[in-house]
């Protein structure tokens, strides 16, 4: 909150403002209280500089997506100094392509206060396995993890995060496990995570059977391209999985993830063999379930659901896990919640 812009202006107002607490002692040659006007120790300074000033930070917008407000895969030292406060816009995505990097790393102490959306990287759908064998060394197509959307670097203290009504922090949803049946050598594409996870690929009989791309920032997953003709649709959230019955069905790839918050899954009768549903935010993928059939992608910070080699006779394709909102790296944090969260907190 910004300090009066008349009216009494004390010292112990400002160094509040400036993260300290109240009748503790301090004067306006502290590095903190000078952050606010950034001057540095020693610079002349007076009070009348610190009316209407506040020691929070609006993030600004990197650019649009999609005619999306957003910033790719930041780190909180960029924009603030320690002890500060960063606050996300209600209009503004904080995002990552990349389930190996969290949206938002938070490598000081600070208080983040989100209006906005913070969300993980969703993994993507197993890819069909063009190899019939039994062998355990055999390469199962397993659906990728989901990434992080929010990550405390080890060691790092001090850290409060409040996530406002109507905001959101969620992790990427796992990606499904593909399928396969054997000896038709037919292999079908698991669904792609929330969060822009794309369905894995078919593979065996068909060719360009490539998995539905992910969606953009507020956009539903593509499906996925060639043989079926109808095939695995995208999803809001989580992508749906294909299904294989045997030659004719042509080995197709599943449904990217979507980017859309909270969002729903897809749903479609229309291609030759059904999936697993791909996940509501929060809920994770529906499995392979028998016959082949692929595993949906998981919703907001879930599991994607298992796939099904029918020569096996057993879901031994793995959906990813879910990608966790907030990473503490053993820390201790505070969080405060009045808006949405999908994923672990720990």
């Amino acid at each position: 909150m910004a300090l009066p812009t008349s009216g009494p202006l004390t010292l112990d107002q400002i160094h509040i403002e400036a993260g300290g607490s109240s009748g503790t002692l301090c004067s306006l040659n502290d590095a903190d209280i000078r952050g606010i006007i950034n001057k540095s120790v020693n610079a002349s300074n007076a009070f009348s500089e610190y009316r209407g000033q506040s020691s929070e930070t609006v993030l600004t917008s990197g650019g649009t997506v999609n005619g999306q407000a957003q910033r790719q895969e930041i780190t909180v030292s960029s924009f603030i100094s320690s002890g500060g406060t960063l606050r996300i816009p209600s209009s503004m995505w904080i995002w990552s392509d990349s389930t190996s990097t969290a949206a938002l790393t938070i490598d000081i102490p600070c208080t983040i206060i989100n209006d906005g959306k913070i969300i993980g990287k969703g993994g993507v759908g197993g890819h069909g396995n063009t190899v019939i064998s039994n062998s355990s060394s055999n390469a199962k197509g397993n659906g990728g993890d989901g990434g992080l959307a929010i990550k405390i670097n080890s060691s790092v203290s001090g850290v409060t995060i409040t996530n406002s009504s109507g905001a959101f922090i969620a992790g990427g949803g796992g990606g499904g496990g593909s399928s396969g049946v054997e000896p038709q050598n037919s292999y079908a594409g698991g669904g792609g995570g929330a969060g822009g996870g794309s369905g894995g690929s078919g593979g065996g009989v068909g060719t360009g059977n490539v998995g539905g791309t992910g969606g953009v920032l507020n956009a539903t997953g593509g499906q996925h391209v060639g043989n079926p003709i109808t095939s695995a649709p995208g999803g809001q959230a989580g992508g749906f999985g294909m299904g294989s019955s045997g030659e004719d069905q042509r080995s197709g790839g599943g449904g990217g993830g979507g980017r859309i918050l909270p969002g729903s899954s897809s749903s479609s009768n229309t291609f030759y063999v059904q999936g697993g549903n791909g996940g509501n935010a929060g809920s994770n993928g529906g499995s392979g379930g028998n016959s082949g059939k692929a595993g949906g992608g998981g919703g907001w910070g879930a599991s994607g659901g298992n796939g099904y080699r029918a020569a096996f006779g057993t879901n031994d394709c793995q959906g990813g896990g879910g990608g966790k909102a907030v990473e503490d790296s053993g820390n201790s944090y505070t969080l405060s919640n009045s808006g949405t969260i999908y994923g672990a907190t720990t």
